[in-house]
């Protein structure tokens, strides 16, 4: 297996390197961007180079218990061993302060404009935020501007909607969805966590989940926190075995964000393991039986993205509409995560040259410096990190990253869920959990510093 390994291993960084000699000879990008290509490339192939050896090696090996299987049922129900309570208000102060913040950098920049309530909901719909509310209002449309919004998926704004008849607007109701989403998420990365890690390193996983520096967009009116929330919630019950719920739960991910079609990457992995495991064992029957339970399952999981691509053929008449837009309106398409390096690298020279700090500090430099630390984190961390989860952030990596022009590098990594697992392992020791948390805090205060005062902060 060892040498099954090592070949799989090699085939797989030489593929990555057939895809970057054609590109490197034909780039247009300069010797920087070229070199920021490079080194995207390795940091990925030095991810890829660590968790391949650990699914092979996790086909051969039992799955250890989790840490708290020890605790008796008494332990069990005391709150130390689940501290929902804790950690949901710990989530809603933390939003608290984060709006709190928010008003005094724009009444200290602005002056005073009015409450915190109207001063949120002027910084708040930014971005993305009123496409999703003219969704919840509108729906699809084909005329005016709003056509646009086809691009947008369809089930953040349908909770706007449901909520809405709760708290009577739009926006407060998409506020009440991102903070209950980011409450729940919380509780649900911390029992996924729990899985692996002891109390204490799942409780800072959760702390890493909300200082990363764009997860400030957890509270915004934005798909962030409902992605996440259903990211866990996919991982947890496919960890419990309910393998029927997590695809279930999966769709629904991919029916908010494209992305969410990746969660099929660590549902086959965790699938491949658990049928190992029945092999080694030989109960030849049992392995048929789980084998057409995992595969009838993963046919769900593309449900939610066939959903978003019928509504796209209902409206237009064309289920790949969507593409078409992004392509026109907003030069977007798929690429390569490394060519995403090399270009905001050639850009951010351009920038630095013309004197523009506002674009550099405000979009190429927090672009560059978000994909290359993930990148460097997850691969430090990938001895310990679940080959599932390691798999899917590199399939989300690149599958973000690689945007043809790429404007939320920060805020798309946020919602990938094994960053701030990996953090937490390397934040093992207080020595680097320490320092490590205060310069996240510090990132996360200067972004939206940066969003608060107009920035390119998207």
């Amino acid at each position: 297996m060892q040498k099954a390994s090592k070949i799989v291993t090699v085939v797989f960084l030489c593929a990555l390197l057939a895809l970057f000699v054609p590109y490197a000879m034909k780039s247009t990008t300069g010797a920087a961007g070229l070199f920021a290509a490079a080194l995207s490339l390795g940091l990925f192939g030095a991810c890829i180079a660590v968790v391949l050896p650990r699914f092979f090696a996790a086909l051969q090996t039992d799955e250890l218990p989790a840490p708290n299987a020890s605790l008796g049922p008494r332990s069990m129900r005391f709150s130390r061993a689940h501290p929902w309570a804790q950690i949901v208000m710990a989530v809603l102060v933390s939003r608290l302060m984060l709006f709190l913040f928010a008003w005094l950098a724009s009444t200290l920049i602005n002056g005073y404009t009015g409450g915190m309530w109207n001063t949120l909901q002027s910084l708040w719909l930014r971005s993305d935020s009123p496409s999703y509310l003219g969704l919840a209002e509108r729906w699809y449309v084909t005329e005016g501007d709003p056509r646009f919004h086809i691009v947008f998926f369809p089930f953040y704004p349908v909770l706007i909607r449901v909520f809405s008849y709760i708290t009577g607007g739009y926006f407060s109701s998409a506020m009440l969805v991102s903070t209950l989403c980011a409450a729940a998420a919380a509780v649900f990365f911390y029992e996924l966590c729990a899985l692996d890690l002891p109390r204490k390193g799942a409780l800072r996983a959760v702390k890493y989940l909300f200082v990363l520096p764009a997860a400030f967009f957890l509270a915004a009116p934005m798909t962030e926190s409902l992605f996440i929330l259903l990211c866990v919630a996919s991982m947890y019950f496919l960890r419990k075995k309910r393998v029927l719920i997590s695809c279930l739960i999966a769709a629904l991910a991919g029916f908010t964000r494209s992305a969410g079609i990746l969660l099929a990457v660590p549902i086959v992995i965790e699938g491949i393991v658990s049928l190992a495991a029945l092999w080694r064992e030989k109960a030849r029957a049992a392995f048929k039986k789980e084998l057409f339970k995992r595969l009838a399952c993963l046919t769900i999981v593309p449900l939610g993205l066939l959903g978003y691509l019928y509504i796209n053929y209902a409206v237009w008449g064309d289920a790949l509409k969507f593409m078409e837009v992004q392509r026109d309106h907003w030069d977007q398409g798929l690429g390569f995560f490394f060519h995403s390096a090399a270009y905001q690298t050639a850009y951010a020279i351009q920038a630095f040259k013309a004197g523009d700090m506002r674009l550099l500090w405000g979009l190429f430099a927090p672009n560059l410096i978000a994909s290359f630390f993930s990148l460097a984190f997850v691969a430090l961390a990938a001895k310990k990190l679940r080959p599932s989860y390691a798999f899917y952030f590199l399939a989300y990596f690149a599958f973000s990253i690689g945007a043809a022009w790429l404007l939320s590098a920060p805020r798309y990594l946020a919602a990938a869920f094994p960053l701030p697992m990996a953090l937490a392992l390397l934040g093992s020791d207080k020595r680097v959990d320490i320092p490590l948390t205060l310069v996240l805090l510090l990132a996360q205060c200067a972004y939206l510093g940066a969003y608060v005062l107009g920035g390119p902060v998207y």
